[in-house]
């Protein structure tokens, strides 16, 4: 079920930026809280295939390679 939520504020960006930013503060919320493992949905399929693979470490976008290093920490 649901546990908890958040919000954040975001400046002149993309949808698919504003997106994974959204998906990597969730996750460090997570991992903060002492979560290890958790399900992250999206409407956005290439985004969550795109986390799911290893593109995401060379990716271009910030936010992708944050969340690639989040997800592969011990």
């Amino acid at each position: 079920g649901w546990l908890i939520g958040f919000a954040m504020k975001v400046g002149i960006s993309n949808i698919f930026q504003i997106e994974a930013r959204a998906i990597y503060e969730g996750l460090t919320l997570a991992w903060k809280k002492g979560f290890c493992k958790v399900v992250t949905e999206s409407d956005n399929a290439l985004l969550i295939d795109i986390i799911g693979s290893n593109y995401a470490v060379d990716n271009n976008l910030s936010e992708l390679r944050l969340i690639y290093d989040l997800c592969n920490q011990d």
